[in-house]
């Protein structure tokens, strides 16, 4: 992962904020989301985990993750599922759905047998509102408040004013794919780009967090604005070659229309609609297709951005129960790869290259950190690749079936070597109470939080001594490369 930021848990430090008064009271503020989130973590601490995931650019308002699994605090081979809502400021009912669907999963777990099932199987990573300064604009009454605005407050000209005429990022134009095509210059403008890909905090968390889980479903929850509602966008249309492309289409278009058939718009028995968006922008969907081949879906939900009265309740829970398809959908016709080295018995992160899918021109597919790649496909006979450190394995006739998924655990014995297959011990982890120590004549030292994200890397000679308490409670995973002698072990952080 990119950066070293430190996790925080949430509970208790987000205050409430006032509710501006041309905005209904049904609407979460950002400081009642976090409330909320941190009492259901609370109450349910086996399954629900809440941290910082990153700091909004200009305010610094922490932007909050919402981890739901089965052993929370434990870094499972499980598949993950991204939901993110709230890149927008004005766009507020991706996270009342959002809550909607945390809120259900918590209630239902152990009971329902089907929850239970879509819990213990999987990551679920919930970002709920991810450009929370640009949602006080609009949430908060004050002289900042419009109920117009669209994107974060980066101050643009450095004037440490707030001028809604000027400043700001959209964060849905700030991600590094098709960025030299794409306009978005104009900083007065409500889709400007920003300066560079990745300036933004917002898109940088989100592009942290696929980096490490490689989930295998990622759900980008909008209202509209400019375009009509109540429709799915799934990837992709190659607009330049006027052609669908092969590595998601058709394996995603049944998806797409599965969901959008599985989701009722506000109006009684009318469903959404599914379209192949056109890869032309700089947006968190076509980035995440394009980076990492994962089905990636934005939801333009209803008609307009902000409703009044019950309405708000059941949009909220109609495109909630909406998005459980995708849970039971990576319940089957999926390929799932494990690799590890069995020697060492540690995950590997090897790429995979499914023939005829995947588009070796993209950047490499790559299993997540815990040596898990879950692709969701069309049924069908493939042939798999899977490749670590130069050596490939070929899988042939591997079929792809309706009603479950088809796995392959591909060993590579040997590749990772630990520190006991050294004489005298000068590579090594020492786990002590207060501090983790690294050894080795040179090496990298990395620590890595439950999902994958890096918190802490550092280039070292001789020894390095890292202290547990600049973490905040939680597991953690620390690894040091040296040479080829690679070492992972894992520790705990206790209040």
């Amino acid at each position: 992962m990119k950066g070293g930021l430190v996790l925080v848990l949430m509970a208790g430090v987000i205050a409430v904020y006032a509710q501006a008064p041309d905005v209904d009271p049904r609407f979460h503020t950002y400081g009642e989301v976090c409330d909320e989130v941190a009492a259901l973590a609370e109450s349910h601490p086996e399954i629900c985990r809440v941290e910082t995931l990153a700091y909004s650019t200009q305010d610094s308002v922490p932007i909050i993750g919402v981890i739901i699994s089965d052993n929370v605090d434990e870094y499972e081979d499980e598949s993950a599922i991204l939901i993110v809502a709230g890149q927008h400021a004005r766009e507020p009912l991706g996270t009342e759905a959002s809550m909607w669907l945390i809120n259900y999963l918590m209630e239902n777990y152990g009971t329902d047998p089907r929850v239970t099932e879509w819990v213990d199987s999987f990551n679920i990573v919930f970002v709920p509102v991810d450009n929370p300064e640009g949602r006080n604009v609009v949430m908060e009454p004050g002289p900042e408040h419009t109920l117009w605005w669209r994107k974060n407050k980066h101050d643009n000209n450095g004037n440490g004013v707030f001028d809604t005429l000027y400043d700001g990022v959209d964060p849905n134009r700030n991600y590094d794919y098709r960025w030299e095509e794409y306009g978005g210059t104009d900083p007065g403008s409500e889709y400007y780009k920003g300066e560079h890909p990745w300036s933004e905090a917002e898109s940088r968390l989100v592009r942290d967090l696929v980096d490490s889980l490689r989930p295998a479903v990622v759900m980008d929850l909008h209202s509209p604005d400019s375009v009509g509602g109540n429709k799915l966008w799934f990837c992709w249309y190659d607009s330049s070659a006027h052609s669908y492309h092969q590595g998601g289409f058709p394996h995603y278009y049944d998806v797409a229309l599965q969901l959008a058939a599985h989701t009722e718009t506000e109006v009684d028995g009318e469903y959404y609609v599914a379209r192949p968006a056109n890869n032309i922008k700089p947006k968190l969907q076509l980035w995440i297709y394009w980076y990492s081949g994962a089905c990636a879906i934005l939801m333009e939900i209803t008609n307009k951005c902000f409703w009044h009265g019950d309405t708000i309740d059941t949009i909220a829970a109609r495109v909630g129960r909406g998005i459980t398809y995708m849970f039971d959908r990576m319940l089957e016709k999926g390929l799932i790869v494990r690799t590890y080295d069995s020697e060492n018995d540690v995950p590997l992160r090897a790429e995979v290259i499914i023939d005829g899918v995947t588009d070796t021109t993209f950047p490499a597919r790559l299993c997540g950190y815990n040596g898990r790649y879950h692709r969701l496909l069309y049924p069908g006979t493939y042939t798999v690749r899977v490749r670590y450190r130069g050596t490939e394995q070929v899988f042939e006739n591997v079929e792809i079936v309706e009603g479950e998924n088809t796995y392959l655990n591909v060993d590579f014995p040997g590749a990772a070597v630990r520190e006991s297959n050294f004489e005298p011990p000068d590579i090594k982890i020492d786990l002590l109470p207060a501090q983790v120590e690294f050894w080795a004549p040179a090496g990298t030292a990395e620590i890595f939080d439950i999902v994958g994200r890096r918190v802490f890397s550092a280039q070292f000679e001789g020894k390095l001594v890292v202290n547990r308490g600049n973490f905040s409670p939680g597991v953690y995973f620390a690894r040091l490369s040296a040479g080829k002698c690679l070492i992972n072990k894992k520790f705990v952080v206790i209040k």
